[in-house]
């Protein structure tokens, strides 16, 4: 059946520029639950809602920690899906390869999931996994992720079973956080980024070359696919050592632990301070230190660490329990926001820096994020109850 993508696109206005100082503008495997359900059941025959006693399973392929966004995105999802009468696994490393990718799509069939999340590696691997799931009966999203291959999105959103994604508007991203540098007098940038063919990179990496081209800025040489902060340390020396001309190290993209603050330390090591600074996307651990090391000068990510992860999945969960938000596949872009100074990162450590923090209490999930007691919960309804999360921040 042919079907037809709703995309929202979140503005600016919608969610940046609560916090006081803000610009306009990734590791541990869960453990895999089994289960005697049939993977060929419908999911009529295998989930109800939370009051008739039986349950829905979910599979999330993201670690569920490692560093506060992962832990604090896992208690979120863990939270909501127990409330609204599932349970839920996480597997991370998921998105490393299309390989990597099969292979928790197929255990999680075989495990009895009812519905899946994960972050593609590529758009290529998403035909097969649609393929798999439809086989399977089995509701699927992705998030994290874009998808920019119109024949793909043709593909699965012809199916029943893929619900569409949840994702940050990463060209928009990599734009700021260079007009950000920009204004420190920045010119000369290095970028630490994913192998290319990772979709989150790459737009991120394409708002950074538009603000090359607009702004008179250059990035002057690149390291990519690493896995640890050791090799964020090698990559930071070798740069430090091979451009005299050199402003700043970017961060665009990774999913070792550590990898900001290591680079700043080779920084910091190499006597440099003074004049090559550090700009990430994806807010890191220690945000307010490097700020006041001055060793920091802009880092971008969404308003909520996992926020994006939790919507997907607490969309997947309704269609689950066989209250779907909305008929049609759902395609959700999230804007960054900057920050760009300590006070800023201390107000957002605040409120986000705890892992234990509940984005809404068990109450709201149950009243009003799980459909089977909100019969008028829509995706209309969904963007007001995101717009006004965002705008008390």
């Amino acid at each position: 059946m042919k079907k037809k993508l709703l995309a929202v696109i979140m503005t600016a206005a919608m969610v940046v520029g609560y916090l006081t100082g803000c610009g306009s503008t990734a590791a541990s495997n869960g453990t895999k639950e089994s289960t005697n359900a049939s993977t060929t059941e419908t999911n009529e025959d295998t989930t109800v809602s939370k009051t008739t006693g039986k349950s829905f399973k979910l599979a999330v392929g993201l670690p569920d920690s490692g560093s506060t966004m992962f832990s604090l995105m896992s208690n979120n999802i863990t939270t909501m899906v127990g409330d609204m009468g599932g349970t839920v696994v996480f597997q991370g490393g998921v998105g490393a390869s299309t390989d990597a990718t099969i292979q928790f799509v197929e255990d999680q069939i075989a495990a009895g999931a009812n519905g899946i999340i994960f972050s593609p590696p590529s758009d290529a691997v998403l035909t097969s996994v649609c393929a798999m799931c439809e086989e399977a009966g089995v509701y699927w999203g992705i998030t994290f992720r874009t998808i920019l291959d119109q024949e793909v999105i043709d593909y699965i959103t012809a199916s029943d079973y893929y619900i569409g994604n949840c994702y940050e508007d990463e060209e928009q991203a990599g734009y700021q956080v260079m007009a950000d540098m920009n204004e420190r007098g920045i010119k000369n940038v290095a970028i630490i980024s994913q192998a290319k063919g990772n979709t989150t990179t790459d737009r991120r990496e394409a708002g950074a070359q538009q603000a090359c081209n607009e702004l008179g800025m250059k990035i002057v040489a690149e390291a990519r696919a690493l896995t640890q902060a050791s090799d964020a340390t090698k990559a930071a020396e070798s740069f430090l050592s091979a451009y005299s001309e050199l402003d700043a190290i970017f961060v665009v993209g990774t999913t070792g632990a550590g990898m900001h603050e290591a680079v700043a330390k080779a920084i910091e090591d190499a006597g440099k301070s003074d004049s090559v600074k550090l700009a990430t996307i994806d807010f890191p651990d220690t945000m307010p230190e490097l700020f006041e090391k001055d060793c920091l000068v802009s880092s971008a990510g969404l308003i909520s660490w996992g926020y994006d992860p939790y919507i997907i999945t607490m969309i997947l969960a309704n269609q689950c329990k066989g209250t779907p938000i909305s008929e049609e596949p759902v395609s959700i872009a999230f804007p960054m926001s900057s920050i760009n100074d300590i006070d800023t990162a201390n107000t957002w450590t605040e409120r986000f820096g705890d892992a234990t923090t509940l984005y809404y209490d068990e109450d709201f999930i149950s009243s009003t994020l799980d459909k089977a007691n909100n019969p008028d919960l829509t995706l209309e309804s969904l963007i007001e109850i995101i717009k006004k999360y965002t705008s008390n921040i």
